[in-house]
């Protein structure tokens, strides 16, 4: 990614210490009659509350929980809820994950599957039940927040109102009524447990997240024919690192002339020192080199970049190299602003192939 979020600490967060109770403490303990009372006191105050509230028709909580600490009890070895206790660690140590640290392997609902077909399918339900339904309950947001007030939390903490994932698309700040979507980087439908941890949480453009990313593994190669996460793991940009990665952006083009510019005939160069692993899963999970290349052959994009640029050497006022120069002044203090970032290398490119002059 172009550039890292500021993690914003918040007491929605309280949601994930339930689950970590629930999972820890209740599903994972070595025997015992279940009961409410083994749930994290708040968590429990929920289940009452909900089972009060009439206008509430689905079971979201109490009759998930049970079914799942059933099987845990009654179907499941000690050894394997021991492993399913060490999978809900790693699978919430985002960061770690993300550097492809092997001392932690996180664990799928394939591998879940493994052990207990039925498990998979009430667990992955619930997960996904708890980050689309169960967090915007009253009940739960009276106790934690609501999850509005994280997200205004969240575009004032991280004002720059551009998607770090693609670097060019909006993020709807405080002054929309209508706000993005939170993007499971790790996604929800492959990994358990980590549903409403917010540190694998993010806002993401609607391109870059529905078009691009969708159910996408960045901790898994991908396989070039099937665009399908393949075997191997490999590391990713962790969207909240306190060190953001430096990428270098180039081309060249080989064209004569700019209204018949196409993708083939520009050659991109994504450079990040020392971090070619999680270069190759951004490229890859956010289609960076099309999308890229699809902007530049934009008529009100790259094309039009190009022509204002030549109508400018036209007119007298300039030079191809003054141009060039300015863009980069500007791509160094405001790389996010006008796609400065991307319309350098463009410009510079253009200047070189002859196209600009």
């Amino acid at each position: 990614m172009l550039f890292n979020y500021r993690y914003v600490t918040h007491d929605i967060e309280k949601f994930q210490t339930w689950l970590h109770h629930l999972v820890k403490s209740v599903w994972c303990r070595n025997g015992g009659v279940y009961s409410l009372s083994l749930l994290h006191p708040d968590l429990k105050a929920v289940i009452e509350e909900i089972a009060n509230d009439d206008s509430i028709t689905k079971d979201h909580l109490d009759g998930p929980i049970k079914t799942i600490d059933a099987i845990f009890q009654s179907q499941l070895t000690q050894a394997q809820r021991a492993q399913m206790s060490q999978w809900y660690d790693h699978n919430n140590d985002i960061e770690t994950l993300c550097g492809n640290d092997p001392s932690k392997s996180p664990g799928t609902y394939a591998d879940v599957r493994a052990i207990n077909a039925d498990l998979e399918t009430v667990l992955k339900a619930f997960c996904k039940c708890l980050f689309s339904d169960v967090i915007h309950l009253k009940a739960v947001s009276s106790r934690t927040a609501a999850i509005e007030h994280h997200y205004d939390a969240f575009v004032t903490e991280n004002d720059e109102g551009k998607c770090p994932y693609c670097g060019y698309n909006d993020i709807k700040g405080l002054n929309n009524t209508k706000k993005e979507a939170y993007d499971h980087f790790l996604p929800k439908g492959t990994y358990p447990f980590n549903s409403v941890n917010f540190k694998n949480l993010a806002l993401m453009c609607h391109e870059c997240n529905s078009s691009y990313k969708l159910q996408k593994d960045p901790l898994r190669h991908i396989d070039p024919i099937r665009k399908a996460a393949g075997g191997t793991r490999r590391k990713a940009f962790y969207s909240f690192a306190n060190v953001a990665p430096t990428i270098t952006i180039s081309m060249t083009i080989a064209s004569s002339d700019v209204n018949k510019l196409s993708p083939s005939e520009i050659a991109l160069t994504v450079d990040a020192a020392g971090r070619d692993e999680e270069l190759e899963s951004w490229m890859d999970v956010y289609g960076i080199e099309e999308r890229y290349k699809a902007k530049l052959c934009a008529k009100n994009d790259g094309k039009y970049w190009l022509v204002q640029a030549i109508e400018e050497c036209a007119n007298g006022g300039t030079t191809p190299q003054k141009i060039v120069e300015k863009i980069e002044q500007n791509a160094n203090s405001n790389p996010w602003a006008e796609i400065n970032f991307l319309k350098f290398p463009f410009l510079q490119a253009c200047k070189d192939s002859g196209l600009l002059r």
